[in-house]
């Protein structure tokens, strides 16, 4: 994956909540497989530690190492979620390997762990004071992870420069944020009642696969939450075979672009 070295420069757009929130269900939907085996084999590692604090037959440091393990797995499932998507952007990749992913999201792990926790601390604080500040600070960095993953930069400047993003659309970005949220809950509702009546091994199947599952939808809808306001005029996930000819690119044809972005098809 190549880095970007100069900032994207946003465009006013206005976005739509229930188009974005559409848009991610399709994307699921496409990139079902692949999302759903990165949230297992993380989730499943990240849960595996919980599952043997819940055993009991455990020393002192486990539930450290747990603590550490969750946010930075956490941090690498968001990264690869993110990342997935990006190859459909760029050039209709459907078919990344899981080892590729990893390999990408890995390289910005430590990166996306200080964007959580920044994060992380910046919003338990305003809801601290009275929810409401809470709720504004999450909608303002809800893009962070996808800055901080497609972007250069260090943690806080993916927090300004989500909050930059997002500004003009914060009531829009905040609905896809709250749909995004009653779906992963209703989704682990199930998983999470089945885990509280079984063992260690069946709570880790059950915690594992109800992360699996609703975790990339929220992951895909703030993607396209930030491909749209940063380039409005692109698709957000080009089928496969498909290029986006930039007016800044030379035609590999020879041709002229007619002064505007296009699609190509490369055969």
């Amino acid at each position: 994956m190549s880095d970007l070295a100069v900032t994207r420069t946003v465009e006013p757009v206005e976005l739509s909540a229930s188009a974005t929130l559409r848009q991610a269900w399709l994307l699921y939907r496409r990139l079902f497989v692949r999302s759903l085996v990165l949230g297992a084999v993380v989730s499943g590692a990240v849960h595996l530690l919980d599952a043997l604090v819940r055993s009991g037959r455990t020393g002192a440091l486990i539930p450290l190492a747990t603590l550490v393990l969750t946010v930075a797995g956490l941090a690498l499932l968001q990264g690869g979620l993110v990342e997935i998507v990006r190859g459909l952007h760029v050039d209709g990749d459907d078919d990344p390997s899981l080892t590729e992913v990893v390999g990408r999201a890995a390289g910005r792990t430590l990166k996306l762990v200080r964007v959580s926790v920044l994060a992380s601390l910046g919003i338990g604080v305003g809801v601290l004071l009275l929810v409401v500040p809470g709720l504004v600070l999450a909608t303002r960095w809800a893009v962070a992870v996808p800055v901080g993953m497609i972007e250069q930069g260090t943690a806080r400047d993916a927090l300004r420069r989500s909050r930059e993003i997002v500004r003009g659309n914060g009531w829009s970005v905040f609905k896809v944020l709250l749909g995004a949220s009653l779906l992963q809950v209703l989704v682990t509702i199930p998983f999470t009642l089945a885990a509280a009546g079984a063992g260690p091994f069946g709570w880790w199947v059950a915690v594992t696969l109800g992360s699996a599952l609703a975790a990339p939808y929220a992951a895909h809808a703030l993607t396209i939450v930030y491909y749209v306001l940063v380039e409005p005029a692109r698709p957000v996930a080009l089928e496969a075979g498909q290029r986006w000819q930039s007016i800044w690119e030379p035609d590999p044809d020879g041709g002229a672009t007619g002064g505007r972005d296009s699609l190509r098809n490369d055969e």
